[in-house]
């Protein structure tokens, strides 16, 4: 009974990190999803979605599997989204488990609390901090509309997470 539980655990993490990567090419394939030259930070919802439905830990870890992708890919400070979505992907699991229901309301509403966070450290360190002239169109243009994007893909991974956890969860008998 133990070994088949191990086995299950071990095909759903490993599942869970190749959707991850998988979410990670989709999201830095070059004119993929872009509206308008805005595109989705798609790590986000799918790090704070599945934190809702693993808890804080499993989702700190893929928190900051999603934070490191992001460094990856990215061109902020080095180290940023690897921090925010480990600390924060870990309080949405927490925030799940003691504080509020898991519904598609309160996922949109941490995704976006999240992606804000985030797309303002981002914005103030690469050109808040160089006082840019022109910055406030830039935000304007770029990262408020990056914000908006990154939450509204949040229902897609609320229910991708859901179905594959509750089927994983139904072969073990939780």
């Amino acid at each position: 009974m133990t070994n088949n539980r191990r086995k299950i655990l071990t095909i759903k993490y490993c599942t869970l990190t190749v959707l991850f990567l998988l979410i990670y090419v989709l999201q830095s394939t070059p004119g993929l999803f872009s509206v308008l030259g805005v595109k989705p930070v798609l790590l986000i919802p799918a790090a704070i979605t599945l934190a809702m439905y693993e808890g804080e830990f499993s989702g700190g870890l893929y928190g900051l599997l999603a934070g490191m992708l992001c460094d990856l890919g990215g061109f902020a400070f080095y180290g940023l989204y690897s921090v925010l979505l480990l600390i924060l992907a870990a309080a949405a699991g927490l925030l799940t488990i003691y504080l509020m229901r898991r519904t598609l309301l309160n996922a949109l509403l941490m995704v976006l609390c999240t992606s804000t966070l985030c797309g303002l450290l981002d914005f103030y360190f690469q050109y808040g901090l160089w006082a840019y002239a022109g910055i406030g169109s830039l935000f304007l243009s770029h990262t408020l509309p990056t914000i908006v994007y990154t939450t509204v893909t949040a229902p897609l991974f609320f229910w991708v997470f859901g179905k594959l956890c509750s089927g994983f969860d139904s072969r073990i008998n939780i």
